[in-house]
């Protein structure tokens, strides 16, 4: 569970760090850089948290019960952010998670997630690009 939990981690740094190095050649800051993200569902387990941005790096969350939202206004240097989440106690084998990226109010990203045999849940790392 930690080895899933680490690669979704590496995942969203390299993921970030592959979009700071490219180079935009529009300067157009037309999409909202207002996101939520939200995590809602039927899970009864606590979650880890880890969301990232390509300037900022990681924040990490423990002990969540959903359902989760938290808001944020990135900065126009930021151009790729991503979450993910693992279950920190189990819940019970059946439950869901699902997570949300919204951007200016709209849903640009989903993912949804069923626990395992063991109550376990991993939502992979979801990423999205301004």
């Amino acid at each position: 569970m930690k080895r899933a939990f680490l690669i979704a981690i590496v995942t969203v740094l390299t993921i970030a760090a592959l979009y700071s190095c490219s180079k935009k050649t529009d300067n157009n800051n037309s999409t909202s850089r207002k996101i939520k993200y939200e995590i809602t569902g039927t899970f009864s387990g606590k979650l880890n948290i880890v969301y990232n941005d390509n300037v900022n790096g990681n924040t990490t969350l423990t002990n969540i019960t959903l359902p989760w939202t938290k808001e944020i206004n990135y900065g126009s240097n930021v151009m790729a952010i991503g979450i993910g989440a693992q279950a920190n106690t189990t819940g019970i084998t059946g439950q869901t998670a699902t997570l949300k990226i919204y951007s200016g109010g709209v849903v640009v990203k989903t993912s949804t997630a069923t626990a395992g045999s063991l109550g376990e849940i991993l939502i992979p790392t979801t990423t999205y690009q301004f």
